[in-house]
């Protein structure tokens, strides 16, 4: 639970707001939206998809960041219990972190679902420049 729900979904949710309200470009996006419902969303919307949510997302990512690198993931291990004191059962087991090698393999359970994304951007940016810096050439060859 830990790794491998909330800072990929976080960081998934991030990208779409700003794929969508930068590079696609909202205006676009709402006229698709128009052309599907036959109405443009409300300015309210427009805000929250380009500003509001981004933002906030962005800060709900930064805390969970902080709070997974300042109290790192812990299990609950079995440490006995007392039959005499029935009532204690609180303490019949104790939080403990888990090992450096746990929390790499966490690390990159989170980074798994994120990473094909940045890859494929720069990719696709690479391609579009060095596309651009051919059709250039090619032209000023010609």
């Amino acid at each position: 639970d830990t790794f491998s729900v909330a800072l990929p979904l976080l960081f998934i949710g991030i990208a779409e707001c700003v794929v969508v309200a930068w590079f696609y470009d909202l205006e676009k996006f709402c006229e698709d939206i128009e052309y599907m419902t036959g109405s443009q969303p409300h300015f309210y919307w427009k805000i929250c998809w380009k500003f509001i949510s981004p933002a906030l997302i962005s800060i709900i990512l930064v805390a969970s960041l902080v709070k997974q690198c300042l109290h790192p993931a812990e299990y609950s291990v079995y440490k006995g219990c007392d039959p005499l004191n029935p009532t204690a059962a609180k303490d019949w087991t104790e939080d403990v972190p888990f090992p450096w090698w746990a929390q790499i393999i966490g690390a990159i359970m989170v980074m798994l679902p994120v990473l094909p994304m940045p890859i494929i951007a720069a990719w696709h940016f690479t391609r579009q420049i060095l596309y651009r810096n051919d059709n250039t050439n090619s032209a000023s060859i010609a």
